[in-house]
């Protein structure tokens, strides 16, 4: 177990799947959500696991054990927001950060990006040349740079990349631990769960 805490962001609305993607069964497995699987797998290498959820409403829908659930601190703000909500949460120095509709996050991909050094960058990985700040490590130090961004209306989490250290890990790395880059696949619509069925 690594000293890092582990937040799943799901405060979103879901609107293009049509229903809340957290609570949504695993393809491969239709008696666990998404939610709590990634909490599941989580749990077995961070120190603490917290759930990001949009509002109170929406936080009475789930029951993890072992789960802190925390509510984005000004809602529907965006992912920025998330973030933000989610490392204020913890006292661990560093989050793996992940978004609630990447339910195939792989173990091995997230034992290679916790052994990554730990400091004052984030650990952002490349896939096909885009960065994928949804599976990522946040240092707690960047609370900062992230309430000043939302300060001036951002909302997206690459804003920060701009503004902050980061340790890139390329893509070919990536496939050494995950050669299908499965962890990155996220769902959005009804055709893209239904494909994986």
């Amino acid at each position: 177990m690594f000293p890092v805490a582990g937040i799943i962001l799901a405060g979103g609305r879901s609107k293009r799947m049509g229903k809340d993607k957290a609570l949504l069964p695993l393809p491969q497995n239709e008696r666990v959500t998404f939610v709590a699987h990634l909490a599941s797998l989580l749990s077995a290498y961070c120190s603490e696991v917290i759930l990001v959820v949009r509002d109170v409403d929406s936080a009475a829908q789930y029951a993890l054990s072992g789960v802190r659930i925390v509510t984005d601190q000004v809602p529907d703000i965006g992912p920025l927001m998330a973030v933000y909500s989610g490392l204020s949460a913890t006292h661990a120095s560093h989050a793996l950060i992940t978004a609630v509709d990447m339910p195939f996050v792989q173990p091995a991909l997230i034992s290679f990006l916790l052994s990554q050094p730990l400091d004052d960058a984030l650990v952002i990985p490349i896939v096909r040349d885009i960065p994928q700040v949804l599976l990522a490590i946040y240092p707690r130090v960047v609370l900062p740079l992230v309430e000043e961004l939302l300060r001036v209306g951002r909302r997206d989490p690459r804003s920060l990349l701009a503004v902050s250290h980061v340790r890139y890990i390329e893509e070919a790395q990536l496939r050494q631990v995950d050669a299908q880059l499965r962890s990155f696949v996220n769902m959005n619509t009804p055709q893209e769960y239904l494909s994986e069925y």
